[in-house]
């Protein structure tokens, strides 16, 4: 906080100013649409229907599919629509399944009231008049043009195109879009590759903006990984010599906690820019709307939630950064958006700029057909607003659904200052629930300053240590637990330096080479001793309990985590496994280690049974996945009291031999595991089918565990065997989201899986829709295919050439 302003003032003073503007508010006239839609939210079921008409009817290319949808929902009877919304959806509904190219249109329209200007139509015929009228109170339009995902270089230069198209209307002179509507998928290890490709394909357009005049750019973002990305790519295309006077602005989400930083180093940039006679940038300051899927993404990948742990620490942070950026000498090099529906952070901002005299630095920002009274009622003092107007192709109506749906959530969602936004004048209860929100968040921001500012990820793959890889594995009171062991991060600095230095290795690699030369076994007497030997070994394992069985694999896990780079590299090197598929096999050969141990402990607990171990497995891995299941299997029998010898796949020997090395490392003693280089001829039948092998482990071909059964029918074998996967789309589903996952299904690890997807069956009308073929072509065309070195590739090479069932 400040020291030389009297924030109580300023807070006080906003307080009033909230009062006056939700007082002023009800005497300008409430938006139908705007309305409609708060009446529909308000209702219990209103947002449930709401999203199920917008996920079953809107979506669907296929209106038979949509007019069932609509069917179904016209039986629900949604009495919180009025009655001439109500009457069409009933009707439509009865009659959608025999007249679905009559019923399906009408729905639709009547869900384009509900959404009024949330979304604008494109076309030109629809956009010049939307424009006129949008701005009819003076306001500014920020366009966004919205579209079908970007799954390839196709549609990412179509999306561009558009932009440009748009921005080159003359009734147009502020856009916004983000990195990822003009790079596609990428690997996020190929970071500099992912930046210097998005700066080739944005850069055309800010040189047109800078030579056009009086036309502005706006770069977005989503989602904490694209934080650092986007700022980078901006600061490349602000830095050249033609930008250098262009204005043009960034997002920032309070929500992060990384945020005051990011936005201290994007004004040190800014400074340094204005050094050399460039033009001011802007940032515009936003809360944030992805709070569900950074708690998806953390959950999956085992991470720290990168978002404040409440709406309140969001709001406070928000305060703090204004509070930080609003002074002259730093609004003169970073102009800030305000932008936000909540009148009391509004409030305080316009306060603390006419207290600091930047209000001609500073900018309101507001979403379209959003809290229209309250805007109207926030512009009378302000001036000028800022709308943020996402537009869209009628044809490509479905894609607007998640922004929709973000939107609509919003508005119901009781944390939300927007659940009060139709009552804030008109109902002393639901201004003072506001007030005391806004005096809480700038108590919290000023009891804390800026002691938790900074990211929440702090995960330094250069810096790990056996200890700090065992904390999240230990109760309070000392002993093991299983938890799963956290993915590696790319959004994060230091890790992308760790994969840097692991990619260096890659070409020249030799680890695990001297264990698998000395792993060679060629002639049936070595053989024999080495099964007899590891036999007796794996009788005495067997006897020790299973705590100290349990012990050991613990110290596997934490060796084989300790390990991680290594494991990565020797699987580049000896199977062009891409460091982003290596990285989650490696974190799944951890959570095998630590999993099997914790179930070790239950085996001397099963009532009614009594656990006698084997003394001897063989466990004959595959080549396609040489560090998970080589782990899981190995690790599984150790758990279980038997010896075991490990047969690695020809192709991934020297991934075998790490992965033993790791466990040998941790305790696990040499003789009760053994590492063995055996050809897969008459020795390897030998070894197989010897009378001291009690279990075979087989994870391979069908072919390969029925040759194995011939050998010997009364051969103890646990198979997993391949098969064909297949992908089942249809017209009902998400079409982007499934061509995004079967091109990942069937390309990623090079399509080397039994779980990849062999083919797609597409139902109905899927089979005969355009989108879903050329948004396929587009994003297998795209794929960057390369070695292992690459951290940009997608996909990398095959291990060896097909033949046979390939071919």
């Amino acid at each position: 906080m400040s020291d030389s302003t009297d924030f109580t003032r300023i807070v006080e003073r906003a307080l009033d100013t909230a009062h006056r503007w939700a007082q002023a508010s009800t005497h300008h006239p409430i938006d139908a649409a705007a309305k409609l839609l708060a009446h529909v939210l308000d209702d219990e079921d209103g947002l449930d229907y709401t999203v199920s008409f917008v996920d079953g009817v809107i979506r669907p290319e296929d209106r038979k599919v949509a007019a069932r949808h609509l069917s179904e929902l016209g039986d629900k009877n949604p009495d919180f629509l009025p009655w001439y919304l109500r009457t069409p959806a009933l009707i439509g509904g009865k009659a959608s399944r025999i007249l679905p190219d009559l019923t399906v249109p009408a729905a639709r329209k009547v869900f384009a009231r509900l959404v009024g200007d949330l979304v604008v139509d494109v076309s030109d015929d629809k956009l010049g008049p939307a424009i006129t009228r949008l701005r009819a109170g003076g306001a500014r339009l920020n366009m966004n043009l919205l579209g079908e995902a970007v799954l390839g270089e196709k549609e990412a230069r179509k999306r561009l195109e558009d932009t440009r198209r748009l921005l080159e209307r003359p009734d147009v002179d502020y856009v916004s879009l983000k990195v990822s509507a003009v790079t596609g998928p990428h690997n996020p290890w190929g970071y500099e590759q992912v930046v210097e490709h998005a700066v080739q394909q944005l850069l055309p357009l800010y040189q047109y903006a800078a030579s056009a005049g009086g036309k502005f750019i706006n770069l977005d973002m989503e989602e904490y990984h694209d934080l650092h990305l986007t700022i980078d790519v901006f600061k490349h295309i602000l830095s050249r010599e033609e930008c250098l006077k262009l204005r043009a602005g960034i997002v920032l989400q309070a929500y992060l906690p990384d945020t005051l930083d990011a936005m201290k180093a994007l004004h040190d940039g800014a400074a340094a820019r204005g050094a050399r006679g460039g033009a001011p940038i802007k940032v515009r300051v936003v809360k944030g709307a992805n709070l569900a899927m950074e708690r998806v993404e953390a959950q999956m990948r085992g991470w720290e939630l990168t978002t404040w742990e409440s709406k309140q620490a969001s709001d406070a942070n928000y305060i703090r950064i204004l509070d930080w950026a609003m002074r002259p000498e730093r609004t003169a090099n970073v102009n800030l958006g305000i932008a936000g529906h909540n009148l009391f952070t509004i409030a305080a901002a316009w306060e603390l700029a006419k207290e600091r005299e930047v209000t001609g630095d500073i900018e309101f920002e507001m979403l379209s057909g959003m809290a229209t009274q309250q805007a109207a009622a926030v512009r009378e003092e302000v001036g000028n607003l800022l709308l943020y107007v996402p537009v869209v192709h009628p044809e490509e109506y479905d894609v607007a659904i998640a922004y929709l749906v973000r939107r609509l959530e919003e508005n119901s969602a009781e944390e939300n200052f927007m659940a009060s936004i139709f009552d804030i004048g008109t109902d002393p209860k639901a201004f003072e629930k506001e007030r005391k929100r806004f005096l809480a968040a700038v108590e919290q921001m000023s009891a804390e300053g800026d002691s938790r500012v900074g990211p929440r990820r702090q995960q330094n793959r250069l810096d790990e240590s056996a200890e700090n890889l065992e904390a999240h594995l230990r109760t309070e009171d000392g002993k093991w637990k299983f938890a799963n062991t956290p993915d590696s991060d790319p959004a994060l600095l230091a890790n992308r330096e760790w994969a840097r230095r692991i990619a260096q290795k890659i070409p020249t690699s030799t680890l695990g080479q001297a264990s698998i030369d000395n792993a060679l076994v060629s002639d049936q007497h070595t053989l024999d001793a080495l099964i007899t030997a590891t036999a007796e070994a794996g009788r005495q394992w067997g006897k020790r309990t299973s705590a100290e069985r349990a012990e050991i694999l613990h110290r596997a896990g934490i060796e084989l985590a300790r390990r991680r780079a290594e494991l990565i590299e020797v699987a580049g090197a000896e199977l062009g496994k891409s460091l982003e598929q290596a990285d989650i096999e490696v974190s799944e050969a951890v959570d095998f280690a630590h999993y099997y141990a914790q179930s070790a402990l239950e085996l001397e607990h099963i009532e009614g049974a009594h656990f006698t171990p084997v003394a001897l497995s063989v466990v004959t891995p595959p080549w396609n996945f040489p560090l998970a299941i080589p782990a899981g299997g190995v690790l599984a029998a150790l758990a279980a009291g038997s010896g075991v010898i490990l047969k690695p796949a020809p192709q991934a020997k020297r991934c075998g031999a790490l992965i033993a090395e790791c466990l040998w490392e941790a305790g696990v003693p040499k003789d009760v595991l053994a590492l063995v280089d055996i050809g897969e001829n008459e020795l390897g039948k030998a070894l197989l089918t010897h009378e001291a092998v009690e279990r075979v482990v087989l994870t391979g071909s069908a072919d390969t565990a029925k040759l194995f059964r011939s050998w010997d029918p009364t051969m103890r074998i646990m198979a997993e065997t391949s098969g064909k996967n297949a992908i089942i789309i249809t017209p009902s589903a998400d079409l982007d989201l499934a061509v995004k996952d079967t091109v990942h299904s069937a390309f990623g690890h090079a399509g080397q899986k039994c779980s990849a997807a062999s083919y797609v069956i597409l139902v109905g009308s899927v089979g005969f829709s355009a989108r879903v073929r050329d948004q396929l072509l587009d994003a297998v065309r795209s794929l960057h295919v390369a070695w292992a070195e690459d951290l940009s590739a997608q996909m990398g090479p095959l291990v060896s050439e097909p033949k046979g069932k390939l071919l």
